[in-house]
């Protein structure tokens, strides 16, 4: 039943169990949830108060479900934390006139090309990218920026079609490989050709309400697959980042979020430490994907699920972070193309008090690939705790040794 005074949300879409069960929950906590989502309900039902499926592919059967579900409760805004629903999220609120992120920063979100335009013309991020289209025109582009350069898809998130280029004789198949992507049904035209920004990357996720940002959560990523940007792992809470990260960098995901207009969300910002100060990489209208609010959850303390019921409702929400712990996670990969048959037993590495967990991500006999070849080749992953983000860091370091993934080579 529902709860008078929770406020109630329009939820569209729902994710993965796995990976987004922990942030559905932490939603449901702190309102009551009418879910709209792409598949019938199972796992989810416990979580929401009603629910009604529709094609993500027919905006049309998207309106109608709402206005079905809208004849049956009342709803006081529209929220989502699906990649692909960002857009259609802030559509529909429009459209229904209820609270949502503005669609003009929605689109922004998924459009890195309208990015980097934004924080060009306000200096905010200044960075040298190029929209092109053809091989021809990203030689040329690739030509005046100078090497080492990236490539990269307009559209996706994720590092998905990302290479760093150091020399031209490797830049063609970069092109190719981000022109032709699998964009996981986003829309994703053109390719970016930008300069190189050294330094160090990391996660910031700013909560954002009546036009102010505040960072709630961030992350250090561990890096792998050089020079692809498979981000492998990350760690979040105690020693996880210091000065100027969390200042400098802070300053920038939050003024960044505001100029781009959003609002009623926890928007996820990666920044980059350069030599010449701090750069954004890319924005997003949601709180960080995948299984980052179960380690957000257990490294500080602080419920992202929540968070966004909360900025989408439009009210603030006390929340009180630990400062003395952290963990992480550190995905597992084969190496070289397998037919998967599980993970190496570790019997001593399970036992550890600091395992919080380990879990295998596909079914065994599937065929599984590492990065560039899949680069959503993971086959499991581990989970760590610790009281200090390096020391997390080592454990997972010894865990992902310790982990090997099982089976006959393809």
């Amino acid at each position: 039943m529902s709860h008078p005074g929770r406020g109630t949300l329009l939820l569209l879409g729902s994710g993965y169990q796995l990976g987004h069960e922990r942030l559905l929950a932490q939603m449901a906590a702190e309102a009551d949830l009418l879910l709209l989502n792409p598949a019938p309900p199972t796992w989810q039902r416990r979580w929401v108060h009603d629910v009604a499926v529709f094609d993500p592919a027919d905006p049309a059967a998207l309106t109608r479900a709402a206005k079905e579900m809208l004849s049956r409760h009342d709803a006081d805004a529209v929220a989502t934390y699906e990649e692909s629903l960002v857009v259609p999220a802030a559509r529909l609120a429009h459209e229904l006139g209820l609270p949502g992120v503005p669609v003009v920063a929605a689109e922004l979100a998924r459009d890195k090309h309208r990015q980097r335009t934004l924080l060009n013309e306000t200096g905010l991020s200044p960075t040298v990218s190029v929209l092109v289209s053809d091989l021809a025109s990203a030689r040329a582009a690739a030509d005046r920026i100078g090497y080492p350069l990236v490539v990269k898809p307009r559209g996706l998130s994720g590092s998905a079609g990302v290479r760093r280029v150091d020399d031209p004789a490797d830049f063609d198949a970069a092109y190719r490989a981000a022109h032709t992507v699998d964009k996981k049904g986003l829309v994703s035209e053109g390719v970016l050709i930008e300069e190189f920004l050294d330094g160090f990357e990391f996660d910031v996720d700013c909560r954002i309400v009546g036009g102010r940002a505040v960072p709630v959560s961030w992350a250090r990523k561990i890096w792998a697959y050089d020079p692809y940007p498979i981000e492998a792992g990350f760690l979040i809470g105690n020693g996880a980042l210091s000065a100027p990260a969390t200042t400098a960098g802070f300053e920038l995901a939050c003024r960044a979020v505001e100029a781009a207009g959003m609002d009623r969300t926890v928007a996820h910002v990666e920044v980059k430490m350069t030599s010449r100060g701090p750069r954004i990489i890319e924005l997003n209208a949601r709180p960080g994907g995948d299984i980052a609010g179960r380690i957000v959850e257990l490294g500080r303390n602080v419920r992202l699920g929540a968070l966004l019921a909360a900025a989408a409702l439009g009210r603030e929400l006390d929340w009180q972070p630990v400062a003395d712990r952290a963990a992480g996670i550190r995905f597992l990969y084969p190496r070289a193309r397998q037919r998967f048959a599980g993970l190496a037993e570790a019997a001593d590495l399970r036992s550890r008090p600091w395992i919080h967990e380990i879990r295998e991500l596909c079914e065994h006999g599937a065929e599984v690939a590492a990065p560039p070849e899949d680069l959503w080749g993971r086959a499991g992953y581990v989970m760590a705790t610790g009281a200090h983000a390096d020391e997390v860091h080592d454990r997972l370091l010894l865990a992902h040794h310790e982990l090997a993934v099982l089976g006959p080579y393809v």
